[in-house]
């Protein structure tokens, strides 16, 4: 069975974000390096220097790697799994974006309905805007190997749309798929996920997409991206629904934005009422406790942050982790950045005809950028993330 199996291409060995098991040096993950760190281990073949390296992928944190500078049994055992299941944990060769407004930049300059795809958090691609995506990330990282994102080529890689729902995923899934096999390689090397705000927010608190329903529509799209041999083996970025409630608190007490844009946004169990009733400013600040005194705009606002946090984003993690696991998306990994908070520079608008008072600005893109890079594998080498 091993000796018919082909190699997994790898992108840029060398520079990899983290021991990727390419002892051989060649480019590729195959049956071959298994065998050379096999011969290591039981003394047959001596291995030195960056073979060595690329061959510590043992002991595994969190699914990920954890050199601990020697080449042992262990390594040998995780770098059979690797070759067999297709896991990656290099640098993508490119870089495709599913998601709903946010993934479209709404109004980060803050322009009511303007998308700015340049600006968004995964693939944005401009010089300059203070957003440094990972798109750009990636480039300054591997700029020969890497096919950017570029204003030339976004209708490629970005398919996010504006009002997209968990039901939209198979369908964006689709198209990323269609746009992989056209090119060079024929594969996507990453996609980033970033659905589900749509499907909680809502006029009220049970009129939430079922979490069954969201479950099974998310299932759906996974299937096409591990059924498509475009995307089966790619990186596959799923970020949970980030904390919608910071941007309540960001703004509350922006005349402009309670009174005028909030009433426009479809957010109605998180938004109606904006004035502040909870007990104190200490209670503002802690959603995830109701405190005595606290008003029922503000129980129902603490709830809806409880329900996103425990169970669409649970569905997420929970259902991506089965994928990994069951090796139908090998190198699927859920991003958790439920705990990134949300200041008022982070949310577009709050003077006159300026802004919806609740989508991301760029500051606030830049921010889903270094928190989502920060908790990736990506980091091990990147001393800009501390943690």
């Amino acid at each position: 069975m091993l000796a018919c199996m082909s190699g997994v291409l790898l992108h840029d060995p060398v520079r990899a974000a983290l021991p990727d098991g390419d002892i051989t040096q060649d480019g590729e993950l195959s049956v071959a390096d298994y065998l050379h760190g096999l011969q290591h281990v039981i003394g047959s073949r001596t291995l030195l220097g960056d073979a060595v390296t690329q061959g510590d992928v043992a002991p595994l944190l969190n699914g990920v790697p954890d050199p601990n500078g020697t080449l042992d049994a262990a390594d040998v055992m995780v770098l059979l799994r690797m070759i067999l299941y297709g896991i990656n944990y290099s640098y993508p060769i490119n870089q495709f974006n599913i998601g709903d407004s946010i993934g479209e930049g709404e109004a980060a300059d803050g322009t009511i309905g303007e998308a700015h795809h340049e600006s968004v958090w995964s693939t944005g691609y401009a010089a300059g805007d203070g957003v440094n995506a990972l798109n750009e990330r990636f480039e300054a990282i591997t700029p020969l190997e890497y096919d950017a994102n570029s204003d030339a080529v976004d209708m490629i890689f970005n398919k996010a749309a504006s009002g997209a729902v968990m039901a939209d995923f198979a369908g964006q899934a689709q198209a990323v798929a269609s746009e992989a096999t056209q090119l060079p390689g024929g594969k996507a090397g990453m996609v980033t996920v970033l659905l589900g705000n749509n499907d909680v927010c809502a006029p009220s608190l049970v009129e939430m997409t079922d979490t069954q329903l969201f479950e099974d529509q998310f299932r759906a799209g996974l299937d096409v991206l591990a059924n498509d041999e475009a995307t089966r083996l790619s990186q596959i970025h799923v970020s949970g629904i980030p904390a919608i409630y910071w941007l309540w608190t960001a703004k509350f007490d922006n005349f402009w934005c309670s009174v005028f844009a909030w009433p426009n946004v479809p957010c109605e169990n998180l938004l109606d009422g904006p004035a502040d009733d909870c007990a104190s400013p200490a209670s503002r600040n802690d959603p995830d406790f109701v405190h005595v005194g606290d008003g029922d705009n503000c129980m129902r606002r603490k709830q809806f942050h409880q329900i996103v946090r425990d169970d669409y984003n649970s569905v997420l993690q929970s259902v991506a982790n089965e994928y990994r696991e069951n090796g139908l998306l090998p190198n699927i990994r859920y991003t958790d950045i439920y705990d990134v908070q949300f200041s008022s520079i982070h949310v577009n608008g709050g003077g006159f005809l300026e802004g919806d008072c609740f989508h991301p600005s760029r500051e606030g893109h830049a921010l889903l950028a270094t928190e989502s890079w920060c908790r990736t594998h990506w980091r091990h080498n990147d001393a800009q993330c501390s943690n």
